[in-house]
């Protein structure tokens, strides 16, 4: 998956936060989570760039898990973000600042909308539910949830995902490697 963008991540959380004025955190990790997915099923790349790890609730956005934690005093970040977020509760997330939505594409923000849509609704049994049926979810093994497991059974994606890890190996070595000749330039 892509680097992890604390800007964006904190722009779809607040964009998510702003669609009722306040959000259970579990839903709305849920919400970044298919958001995430679908975005990566569809363009090749999550909107965040968060790694997620299966947890018995569910997928969980690792960094965006603890971005929220350390608003509510349990847990760290490297940087205070109480200006733009709150808790209402324990586990109530209230938005403080305005989404900035130049740090999320239009397609970004079409995934957020719809995965918003599809579980805004839902309590936490019901989310609970959905996320230990998704694919995904069950492909994973204990630990991380990786860029194959996002791509399930997708044939396309998956042979994109090899071609792309075959490129970065390529470019990597290629970086490393020193020169033959004295007077090459590369």
């Amino acid at each position: 998956m892509k680097r992890f963008s604390e800007q964006k991540a904190l722009a779809a959380i607040l964009y998510l936060a702003h669609k009722t004025g306040k959000i259970d955190m579990y839903a709305l990790l849920k919400a970044l989570y298919y958001a995430d997915k679908y975005h990566f099923q569809q363009w090749g790349r999550t909107i965040t760039g968060d790694t997620y790890h299966r947890l018995p609730f569910g997928p969980v956005p690792a960094k965006m898990y603890d971005m929220l934690k350390s608003v509510r005093g349990d847990g760290l970040w490297s940087r205070d973000l109480s200006d733009s977020l709150g808790f209402a509760d324990h586990t109530t997330v209230i938005p403080k600042a305005k989404a900035d939505l130049n740090r999320l594409s239009q397609t970004d923000i079409e995934k957020l909308d719809e995965s918003f849509m599809e579980r805004g609704q839902k309590n936490f049994d019901q989310l609970c539910e959905e996320a230990h049926e998704d694919p995904a979810f069950k492909r994973s093994q204990a630990g991380k949830m990786t860029e194959d497991d996002f791509a399930e059974d997708d044939l396309v994606l998956l042979e994109h995902l090899k071609e792309t890890r075959e490129n970065e190996r390529y470019v990597q070595d290629w970086r490393f490697l020193p020169p033959q000749d004295k007077e090459a330039v590369c």
